[in-house]
């Protein structure tokens, strides 16, 4: 734990993401991703909208591996209906407080798979945060990616940035043996406090 941490870990990590609208977590194993989100919406206790591109979260919990809170919607969106179910996505948060989650990036800009799906997704996610801000919603985006020396964060695979705002929370989540650090950086990846946590524990 950081020198500076106060407080129980899960305290610490929802006064974190609660203390921007937006926040941006890249993550190094999918499985722990989706884990980690279910963990924090269950946590939160405020209706969850789920943006489910990867896939995961629908099918754990539809397997019964994973057990959907009461008050989180799943959405998987397809090429189709993005526009459509981001549309209502922005207006239920524009009125009520939600936590929503996208999981992931990398499956959003797949999906899309053309040449301004950057500019498309960065218009997107700032229409939810802007809305997001008004009801003093959560968002928390998710990636698979790394950070590259002069680049910033990439996404794995794909070769394309992650969203960068300058309102925004940096966070890195990764697996540490037998636990898990979720660390607060600045954008050039500088940690500004960390935090350990077992994810079973949470």
């Amino acid at each position: 734990m950081h020198k500076n941490q106060r407080g129980h870990p899960v305290e610490e990590i929802l006064k974190i993401l609660s203390s921007q609208t937006l926040n941006s977590i890249s993550f190094d194993d999918a499985v722990a991703k989706t884990y980690f989100f279910h963990k924090i919406s269950m946590l939160l206790r405020i209706p969850t909208l789920y943006f489910d591109f990867d896939m995961l979260y629908s099918g754990y919990t539809t397997s019964g591996i994973l057990e959907k809170g009461e008050s989180t919607e799943i959405i998987v969106p397809t090429a189709d209906r993005i526009k459509e179910d981001l549309a209502a996505g922005v207006e239920k948060i524009s009125l009520n407080k939600y936590l929503v989650i996208f999981d992931s990036l990398n499956g959003f800009f797949t999906m899309l798979d053309q040449k301004d799906a950057g500019r498309l997704v960065n218009s997107m996610v700032m229409l939810l945060a802007s809305a997001g801000r008004y009801s003093s919603s959560t968002i928390l985006i998710g990636s698979i990616s790394k950070f590259r020396e002069g680049q910033g964060w990439i996404l794995s695979a794909l070769g394309r940035r992650v969203i960068e705002i300058e309102k925004m929370n940096i966070i890195s989540v990764k697996k540490q043996e037998s636990y898990f650090q979720l660390s607060l950086v600045d954008h050039n990846n500088f940690t500004k406090s960390s935090i350990q946590f077992d994810l079973d524990a949470m």
